[in-house]
């Protein structure tokens, strides 16, 4: 399967530059498209001058969190521990599928990165933990691994400087929770995916109880262009009112839309024209409902708001959502919504790790719930007990997994309680609709 680059004229390829060439995940092919000189470079360079590089840039997070990179490394000091960094690969999320096209297809790229942010932490070993269902991505990245190791540039003397890096490629159990930063690391310690309370930080005790930074596919391929262009380059891509979201950003879009896929855009681009624009608008016949932006987990937006967003980390907030990972998912009008709803409580319900009374109690009910309105047997009285269930899960568990199920219903009964109401029958139809249901609720927010 291969891509057309760019396949809008509009994108920026950075990052999804030499998706679709095969060629470029060879050792060979990347570096006769100059990959390794970055980390070549950053080995000469003390990491605290590096960490200061990546936060000038601007780079934040790219795997939901936004958190910026720089700060985040800068938190890791020589201090006489052992150090690790750990790739997270486990893309569950659904709607997202960009760090699988990495790996696919530019696997050195992310094996730089990863090089490149473990000397920046002051670190010799680093692991990349890869959702257990992607096979190909797991196979490519593992040969690009053993290409380097060949090659000398991972090792006891990587790149010939004297310095030991290693990296480990180590494969999930299809677990979405182990995408959580601290279920991942309990994972490859061989335990339960159970997230972990905090603090302890990972910065403080993360794997095997050391310093340890989690870092996302996305955001540690984008650091070896940082290094190679410069901080004031990356600063350069983005919306000009807006300093804090710079760069590009990896968009996967799914669903009823005409031209799916992944793109690549500076920060702020203007949603509307994304959608309608590069991605062909809604199917023939057919008109956009709804979006959900950022992968399944932020809040639902209408046809409305969706179109008059801006495609950043502020712009997403000041539309009501959050950018999220970036998973671009798209209702037509054909949809029935309240079942859609209910698909994506049913997959966390699933998901849940039951370690959280609220979250394995909390999303059961919540499906059942929404699956008794989708058939046609709800009450009015139901609006107001799935209100009341999300405001029992959110901020009130050790991760954030049963907020990311109360979210899209909370936003969903807000923006389409039409749908719900058209379920309910004649007799049960009664009652007043709560007022939970128009105000600015924290499930919402």
């Amino acid at each position: 399967m291969g891509y057309p680059n760019p396949s809008h004229g509009r994108e920026t390829p950075v990052l999804s530059k030499y998706f679709g060439d095969p060629e470029a995940r060879t050792l060979a092919g990347w570096r006769a498209r100059g990959g390794y000189e970055s980390l070549e470079k950053a080995l000469g360079m003390d990491p605290v001058e590096i960490q200061t590089m990546v936060k000038d840039s601007g780079l934040r997070g790219r795997g939901g969190a936004g958190f910026p990179t720089g700060i985040k490394w800068s938190f890791m000091r020589p201090d006489g521990k052992t150090h690790y960094l750990c790739c997270n690969a486990d893309e569950s999320e659904p709607g997202t599928f960009k760090d699988r096209e990495i790996m696919r297809w530019t696997p050195h790229g992310l094996v730089e990165g990863v090089a490149l942010g473990a000397h920046a932490i002051y670190a010799e070993t680093a692991y990349i933990y890869i959702r257990g269902e992607f096979t190909e991505p797991i196979a490519r990245v593992t040969a690009a691994v053993e290409e380097a190791y060949a090659a000398g540039i991972l090792g006891a003397n990587a790149m010939g400087t004297g310095r030991r890096l290693d990296v480990h490629v180590h494969r999930g159990a299809g677990a979405y929770i182990c995408g959580e930063e601290t279920a991942l690391m309990n994972s490859l310690e061989g335990r339960r995916g159970n997230p972990r309370i905090k603090p302890p930080f990972p910065a403080v005790a993360g794997l095997f109880g050391q310093p340890t930074t989690i870092n996302n596919v996305e955001t540690l391929t984008a650091v070896p262009y940082i290094i190679k262009h410069g901080a004031d380059w990356y600063q350069g891509l983005g919306r000009d009112d807006n300093p804090k979201s710079r760069g590009t950003k990896l968009f996967s879009v799914c669903g009823n839309i005409s031209r799916p896929g992944n793109y690549e855009v500076t920060m702020g681009f203007p949603f509307g024209e994304f959608l309608n624009e590069l991605c062909g608008g809604a199917l023939p016949g057919r008109e956009i409902k709804a979006v959900i932006p950022g992968g399944s987990s932020v809040p639902i937006l209408t046809r409305e708001e969706a179109e008059g967003a801006l495609m950043d980390y502020e712009g997403m907030v000041a539309a009501g959502t959050m950018l999220g990972s970036g998973g671009v998912i798209v209702f037509d009008d054909k949809q029935d919504m309240v079942k859609q709803i209910a698909r994506l409580a049913r997959f966390y319900a699933h998901e849940s790790c039951a370690q959280c009374s609220q979250c394995r109690e909390g999303t059961a009910w919540t499906t059942r719930i929404l699956e008794r309105i989708a058939a046609g047997d709800g009450h009015a009285r139901d609006f107001d007990t799935l209100l009341s269930i999300g405001e029992n899960m959110s901020g009130k568990t050790i991760c954030v997994l049963s907020d990311s199920c109360a979210t899209p219903v909370a936003s969903g009964l807000k923006k389409f309680r039409h749908e719900f109401e058209a379920k309910l029958g004649p007799d049960r139809s009664r009652g007043v609709v709560p007022v939970m249901l128009t105000t600015n609720r924290s499930a919402v927010a």
